[in-house]
Order: structure tokens, then sequence, then C-alpha cells
């Protein structure tokens, strides 16, 4: 047994030898420019995920490269309109990749099937099988597979996060933002986190808009520690997705799991005095919802998007229970990290730009307070320097992974066999100068006013909100946000902003400025002040 044992670990770098060897010269992607290192294993890019240099490698990879660059062993990066078009296809788009197997049923689910396909080809290879992955009936938008469910899905909730509905929920966000521009005044110009403020005040206007309740961040002027951990976890995230295999290991021993995120430094402890809002809101969520489903239900006289929530459940009975639960939670989940990152991109990229800011604080003066979601979708120039701060600085920094159908696709003078993980990486694409102008890398709102530019190709080929079919359900809520706060704190505030160099800033799959710091100044002039 020990000479074996010794045979076997003799055979072991000669196996990793052959592979290496076949990855970097005959895989069907060796073709494919981009970092040889690249093509032994998805080790590199992870290595620069777990630094927080994803966005560095959006940036630099495709000029050196071109428009397709290898950056795994299986697995491409695009910065292309035509790769765009093919892969987000809003019709016959391909399908999310493993990498978001966040659901280990799903995860599981395919490679278990997998294996029993290897199997079961070596015992009856006569037989045609076909992998079919079947994941739970819940709603996850994030991590759906089936898409007849997924459009089902998206078509019931569809008219409550249409701008139309969204709109009645503005008086709650108002009231917020009365607690926030009081509080900040108090602070008399004192340095802030910028980072930690937006999502102060996301989180309480999430809070107020979905369960008219607030976590006390205002009047503590703290979140609690939440936007740091909740960053420090998709580090971990980002990582771990990158090797499918460990996130299934790591649910069925957390030893492993645990071994694994200390080989990659990834571990993070909570911070001191933690206060995480998920907590309160399943709880308020679920004895709401508790109470309605009651034969007698209680009256309850809130107007707010769980009393939508809750009466689609009851008027259309394929908006089941179940998805009525996760997407009470699912508004905080997939809302609070990307407003935050969109609120602290266009706050920063304005107030760090003089000419832009003296511009939209012109164009903000001369509208009424509190100003509407109507009011300020119709500011031309604040609204191109909302896109072009989006533009910049998305929320995703890595490409938003899809795998090649059965049939393959070329691209490129390449071909992609089927399971090949593609994707367009945001930060190239919206820097992409055949897209967005010579000047694509710097920060030009006038860009979206430029004749010379196709301005319907700059909305189309971007991936702020996400591509094709696989957009943002909570765009419209996010933008409602977005689009009441910034006005009104540049109304109120001279808002003075210092910004870190991004080397010093980590960027791993959610990608947001951070250590940026702020001082809001409250304005001479109160006059305006009268409508908040």
């Amino acid at each position: 047994m020990l000479l074996a044992m010794l045979n076997g670990l003799a055979v072991l770098p000669l196996a990793l030898m052959v592979i290496s060897l076949y990855r970097v010269f005959f895989h069907p992607l060796s073709r494919v420019p981009g970092p040889k290192i690249a093509a032994l294993s998805n080790a590199w890019l992870a290595w620069h995920a777990r630094n927080g240099r994803v966005r560095e490698l959006g940036k630099t990879l495709h000029r050196k490269y071109g428009p397709v660059v290898r950056v795994g062993p299986n697995e491409v990066w695009f910065d292309s309109k035509d790769a765009f078009k093919i892969i987000y296809n809003a019709s016959n788009g391909f399908e999310k990749s493993d990498f978001y197997c966040t659901n280990i049923h799903i995860c599981m689910n395919k490679y278990l099937l997998t294996l029993a396909l290897v199997a079961t080809a070596l015992y009856r290879p006569q037989v045609n099988w076909k992998l079919e992955v079947h994941s739970p009936d819940t709603l996850d938008f994030l991590s759906e597979r089936d898409m007849k469910r997924y459009r089902l899905q998206r078509r019931l909730i569809g008219p409550l996060y249409h701008p139309s509905n969204l709109k009645k929920y503005e008086s709650a966000v108002d009231g917020v933002l009365r607690q926030v521009v009081s509080q900040l005044k108090s602070l008399a110009g004192a340095e802030v986190d910028l980072k930690q403020w937006m999502h102060i005040i996301t989180v309480e206007c999430l809070g107020a808009v979905v369960l008219s309740w607030s976590p006390g961040y205002i009047n503590a002027r703290t979140d609690g520690g939440t936007s740091s951990h909740a960053y420090l976890s998709w580090r971990h995230k980002t990582v771990f997705g990158l090797f499918p295999f460990a996130v299934i290991a790591g649910t069925y021993s957390k030893t492993f799991g645990r071994l694994f995120a200390r080989l990659w430094g990834i571990t993070f402890r909570t911070p001191k005095n933690f206060k995480t809002f998920f907590t309160p809101v399943y709880q308020k969520g679920s004895r709401r919802i508790n109470a309605s489903l009651r034969p007698k239900p209680p009256a309850d006289t809130r107007q707010d998007l769980l009393a939508d929530l809750i009466q689609l459940h009851k008027d259309r009975p394929l908006f089941q229970e179940t998805y009525l639960r996760r997407l009470a939670i699912t508004n905080f989940g997939a809302g609070h990290e990307t407003t935050t990152s969109a609120l602290t991109a266009v706050i920063a990229m304005i107030a760090s730009h003089p000419k832009s800011k003296k511009r939209v604080v012109e164009e903000v003066e001369q509208v009424a307070r509190p100003v509407s979601f109507d009011v300020s979708s119709g500011l031309s120039y604040t609204q191109a320097c909302i896109k072009e701060a989006q533009r910049l600085h998305p929320v995703i920094g890595m490409a938003l992974p899809r795998k090649v159908p059965t049939e393959g696709f070329s691209l490129h003078g390449q071909h992609f066999p089927a399971g090949t993980t593609v994707g367009c990486n945001p930060i190239s694409l919206h820097q992409n100068p055949n897209i967005f102008g010579p000047d694509a890398e710097a920060f030009n709102p006038d860009r979206w006013f430029d004749e010379a530019l196709d301005t319907k190709a700059m909305k189309r080929y971007n991936l702020t909100w996400g591509g094709g079919a696989r957009t943002c359900p909570g765009r419209h809520l996010a933008e409602m946000i977005l689009y009441k706060v910034m006005p009104t704190l540049i109304a109120e505030f001279d808002i003075e902003v210092d910004i870190p160099p991004e080397e010093d800033m980590p960027f791993y799959f959610m990608a947001m400025l951070s250590g940026a710091k702020a001082r809001f100044l409250p304005k001479e002039n109160e006059n305006h002040t009268t409508g908040i």
C-alpha cells in the first residue's frame, strides 16, 4: 500500500504538467490572447480578486490583448458591442454561469448530475443522456436558472416595481431626507465616511419604502458596521465563486470552508458594535405576512411596498407565499449595496469635478423641494452626471459571467465551445472608445449631449443595471431613491469629497468606491429648505 501511495504521489506532478500543457497549448481556448498564467487555473483571477484588483484588470487587460481576453482555463472576457449583443440578448441570451451558484441545491444538483452523466456514459455509452438542472421553486433572481420561472416572477412583480407605482412612496423617502438633512447639518461640516453615510441613507429609505420602518441609523450616525462587513463578504464570495467545488464542500464541511478561506486569506471578523438590519427586517416582515394570512387578519393601514406584495399574493396565487417572503428580504439584500454604490459614485464624481458641480447646483436650485422623481428625471445635466458616474464606476467590477450554449459561438476570429464561461467586463466595456468616444476614461457628462456620438448605443451597451433579460428587477426603486437623494443633498450642502487613489481602494465582484471622505457644509442661504 505504501508503494502504491508513493507511486501515486510520483504521478501527481506529471498529471499536473500534462493538464497545464493541455490548457496552455491544446485547449480549445489556447489561441485566445491573455496572460498565459491565467490559462492554468482560476487561481490567477481569484488572486487578483482576493487583493481587490479586479478593476485594474478591467482597465488594462483589453488595452493589452484586444476585445477578447482569456482570464481562466475556461473563462473569457469581452468589451465589444458584438459580444454584448450575443451574450446578453434579451430574448435568447446565454444562461448564468456557475459563479452564481449561491444556491447550494443548484450547485449540488448540477455537479451530481454531471458525475452521474459521466458514470453512465462509461457503462452505457449507447444511451443518449441529456443533463438537466432543476432549481428549487423559490424566488432567487440572482441564481435562478429556470428562465420560464424567472420570467413569470418578473411579470408578476413588474407592475409593483414600475415607476408609476413607486412614485406613491416618494413621501416616505422625503421623510427620511428631512432627518438626513437635519443630522448632517448638526455635524457642522465634520468629515464623514461617504460610503457609510450613503449606506445609512439607502437602508433608511428602503426601510421606509418597504416596511414603514427605520433601523435608527440616522440618529446613531452609523450603520453599525454593516456596509464594511457586507463589502468584506464580497471579497469572500468572489473568491469562492471562482471555485464552485469549494462552495459545495464548504457547505458540507465547515472545517473545509474555513481552511479554504484561511488559505486564501479572506476570513474577516464581525465589526465591533455590529448592528445588522437583516434580523429586524426578517422579523418584522414575517410578522406582518403571518398576520395578513390569517383567516381574519387584523387591520393594517400601512401603505408600503410590503403591503403591495401581500396584496399581490392574495390577488395572484401564482405569486406564492414563498415568493412573498423571499422578496420582502430581497428588497434589502439586493438593494442596499447596489443603491449605496450608485449614490457614492454619483456624489463623489460630481463633488470632485468643480465645473460639473457648479452646473448641477445651478440646475437643482431652479426646482422646488422636495425634488420629485419626475422633476429629477427631467434635470438633463444632472441626469448626464448620474449616467457618467455610473458608467465609470459600475456596481459590478468583473464580467457578468454566462455559459456558452450547446451550439457554441464564434466571434473576433475565435470559436468558443459549449460550456465556456463568457461575459463583458463593465469596467472595460464602459470605457470602450468605440462606444463612448476617445475620452471614454474621463468623467465628461457632456458626452451625453454630443451629436457626434451615438447616445442610443451608449445607453444600450451598458451594464449599469445588468444586461438582457437579467437586468435588475429593482432598478426603478434604486433610481427613485438615487434621483431624490442626490439633488436634495446637492441643494442643501456644499459637498467636498476626498477620493483616495484607485490603487488604495479594493474592488471585488461588487465594486464600490470606498475610503472616500466627505464634508457636508450647510449652505448659508436657507430659503430653499422650506420644502424639506
